[in-house]
């Protein structure tokens, strides 16, 4: 096909950076999805990875990533970082060589003292690693040679926002991609009828506030944002057809539509634009296969029990640990649940048994759950 100089000049005219990016970007997301699918070796000669796999300690193996994110902040000293010094010096105040002159946050500026406060809770070591856990987590503790448990991890991000913003996304200020839309990104779907990301929030969960932001994609295409999930007969706001409109209807405003974005999009180039038609026909897709995933009806009565008493609670987040495992096993790449209320301070000891109630178990069930599917 030739083109004259004219025409050319008035296609490139008409490329913008964004729409360069969204056409090589698939380049991309085809090496890291060779990367990801390591044993796969057509992938890996197609893009001539195999050689680079070989040099990793270990072969990458991981599909997809289930991220419990407990929101306000867990007590480590009361979890998971014994500190037996700290017990034995309960009481006396802050040695000078500890603070280093470092200022005092706002809460506990006007204290006349800084005694040192070691934790309530007794600490045993468990499984062949010997981590210590504490008491509040009997049933996760069972499962901590399942487990990577990192103590040196540290932050300048003293406040709830830009702290929960930078686990969510890398950076304390907001407006990036959080990591769930990365991962879509760069490795696309692997399921065309479930959205790359869900999102799972406890219902009924008070304490520091959760924004769509923390699941947003930023300056990607807004097709790599994460879904969220509600309790209820609608999991996903404005997925059922109103009253009077058929699933056929349905189809058909949606085939004229897609052809009145085709027309645009060839007008503009614009990415938004395909970003929109491929959102309204996961929607329409999400009609049949979101009932599906979320009626556990189907479960037995063993799982459950697994999972605990709040497992047939939809909304609950041991329900929402069930449901993250449906979405695992149908190929969802990244599922994040966030369960809030541990900004604890003058009632932590009370609080934080509340919270551990809640979660220890179904987290524990999760990773029994996974290893005997062979998911984990």
């Amino acid at each position: 096909m030739s083109m004259n100089a004219n025409a050319t000049d008035d296609l490139a005219a008409q490329i913008t950076r964004r729409h360069f990016f969204s056409r090589t970007s698939t380049g991309l997301g085809t090496m890291a999805l060779a990367q990801l699918l390591s044993s796969d070796a057509p992938a890996q000669a197609a893009t001539g990875l195999g050689g680079v796999l070989q040099n990793f300690h270990f072969p990458p193996r991981a599909k997809r990533v289930i991220y419990l994110f407990m929101s306000g902040g867990p007590s480590q000293i009361d979890l998971w970082d014994h500190k037996p010094l700290l017990n034995q010096n309960n009481g006396q105040e802050l040695p000078a060589s500890v603070r280093m002159g470092q200022r005092l946050t706002g809460m506990s500026g006007n204290q006349s003292t800084l005694p040192l406060a070691g934790s309530v809770f007794k600490f045993k070591q468990h499984g062949q690693s010997g981590a210590w856990v504490s008491e509040l987590l009997p049933h996760t503790a069972r499962n901590v040679d399942d487990m990577c448990i990192i103590h040196t991890m540290h932050t300048e991000a003293i406040n709830h926002d830009p702290a929960i913003t930078l686990f969510q996304t890398g950076f304390q200020m907001a407006g990036r991609p959080s990591i769930g839309s990365w991962l879509s990104y760069g490795l696309g779907s692997a399921n065309e009828n479930l959205p790359n990301f869900c999102v799972l929030v406890t219902k009924n969960k008070g304490g520091q506030p959760l924004y769509a932001r923390l699941w947003g994609s930023g300056f990607l295409a807004s097709i790599h944002q994460g879904v969220e999930f509600r309790a209820g007969k609608d999991p996903v706001l404005y997925l059922s057809n109103p009253a009077g409109i058929t699933a056929g209807s349905r189809r058909k405003m949606l085939d004229r539509l897609r052809e009145l974005h085709q027309l645009q999009y060839e007008q503009t180039l614009d990415p938004a634009v395909s970003a929109r038609i491929a959102q309204y026909e996961m929607a329409y897709r999400m009609q049949t296969s979101i009932p599906e995933v979320t009626d556990l009806s189907d479960e037995p009565d063993h799982i459950f029990d697994l999972y605990g008493p709040d497992a047939r609670d939809p909304g609950t987040f041991a329900a929402n640990c069930l449901l993250a495992r449906r979405l695992a096993e149908r190929d969802v790449r990244f599922i994040q649940l966030y369960h809030r209320g541990w900004d604890q301070h003058g009632n932590l000891p009370k609080a934080i048994r509340t919270q551990c109630r809640e979660t220890d178990q179904p987290c524990a069930a999760l990773l029994q759950d996974l290893k005997q599917r062979g998911l984990l």
